[in-house]
């Protein structure tokens, strides 16, 4: 049998735009969460930044660096602080990809425990559907310096694989440039070398597009010959600095949509979620507490756990749909959800302002006036 030449048109346009839509995704990146010493535990403000992060249940997660406090540790606490870090991480559900900072390799055995503990290399790459991600070692001393030419040449080596990337990121967590243009590595005319050739194999190909840097605690970004360097180092270390002067705690979320990347800071616990379970049912409260910089918010990790049913009814005041079942037992499933949460329009003057009243009076709370949404979802008969 013929098939008709609109069927055929109908199955090209469907396949054109599932391989659009499938290059599509989100990742979350953190920095320098360290506690204030060797001897606090992680701050509760990252265990804030985990759960936002979580909750938004992005593709994956990179951490730059500055995980442990590490200075003047033995070795059985520099253990201890990693142990407490990645009882922290364990939230994520999402890969968790590490940067190696100064703190981790500073305290007695940090570096054996890194590479064990955190099973990552000093530095690696991965691809994520179109786009390619470099680590970079920025931190461990070396006799030539904390960047080696070893290092420099595994770099030349990975981007030349990654010519046709449709995006390239950077991580790294000494900042390969600062605010004053300049870098924090020890070593200078390597600092140089490497940015004379990131901005050599940009110029030819045109696809780096974000160095994301650590170690700063505070958020800048700025965009210099084609590539925008970011600092994101507040995800719970002594701050520097005043909020309007990008001293603030933060996240950031990366929205990747072919060529098309679009960076937007977070708040910490700008947003909750309760949970309150019956028998066979259970109720998501969304409490939103303060707006981000753009209007509206995709959440995919709201997680119910009920019993198992034939299918599961789902009620909302927002945009909402099940998008997974993944079975716990013979008896229990966990339903996952995507929501998409509607906040006021504000800017970045807006949140520099609700940042200042968070840290100045301890809450997001009274930053905004919150709204409350509630998801519900119902076992039905098996």
């Amino acid at each position: 049998m013929k098939i008709p030449k609109i069927i055929w048109l109908l199955i090209a346009l469907t396949l054109f735009l599932s391989a659009g839509f499938s290059q599509s995704f989100r990742f979350a990146v953190f920095g320098d969460n360290r506690p204030f010493n060797n001897v606090d535990d992680q701050p509760e403000i990252f265990k804030e930044v985990v759960q936002n992060i979580e909750i938004i249940h992005p593709a994956f997660v990179v951490g730059v660096g500055d995980f442990i406090y590490g200075y003047g540790a033995n070795a059985q606490r520099t253990k201890e602080e990693y142990e407490e870090f990645i009882k922290v991480i364990k939230r994520f559900t999402i890969p968790f990809y590490p940067v190696v900072g100064n703190h981790e390799v500073s305290g007695f055995g940090g570096q054996k425990d890194y590479l064990e503990m955190l099973k990552k290399p000093l530095y690696y790459s991965f691809n994520y559907k179109k786009s390619h991600f470099v680590i970079l070692d920025t931190s461990v001393n070396f006799p030539n310096g904390p960047f080696t030419l070893q290092q420099f040449e595994w770099l030349k080596k990975d981007l030349s694989n990654a010519t046709s990337a449709q995006n390239v990121f950077l991580f790294m967590h000494k900042p390969l440039l600062e605010k004053n243009e300049k870098s924090s590595w020890t070593n200078e005319k390597m600092a140089e070398k490497v940015r004379n050739f990131i901005y050599a194999f940009n110029k030819k190909y045109h696809n780096i597009r974000v160095i994301f840097q650590g170690h700063e605690h505070l958020f800048w970004q700025k965009n210099v010959g084609g590539i925008k360097y970011i600092i994101t180092g507040g995800a719970g270390a002594p701050l520097d600095g005043e909020p309007q002067n990008g001293g603030f705690y933060h996240f950031l979320l990366v929205s990747v949509d072919g060529t098309n990347v679009k960076v937007d800071v977070f708040l910490p616990n700008y947003f909750t979620v309760k949970y309150e379970y019956a028998s066979t049912s259970a109720t998501a409260i969304i409490e939103n507490q303060l707006p981000p910089v753009y209007n509206g918010l995709e959440i995919d990790g709201l997680k119910f756990t009920l019993p198992k049913a034939r299918s599961y009814h789902l009620t909302s005041d927002i945009p909402c749909s099940i998008w997974k079942i993944s079975p716990i037992d013979d008896k229990r499933n966990v339903v996952w959800i995507r929501a998409n949460l509607k906040f006021p329009h504000t800017n970045v003057e807006t949140l520099l302002k609700a940042a200042f009243t968070m840290f100045t009076k301890g809450t997001t709370k009274k930053a905004f006036r919150p709204k409350t949404y509630y998801v519900n979802v119902m076992c039905m008969e098996k």
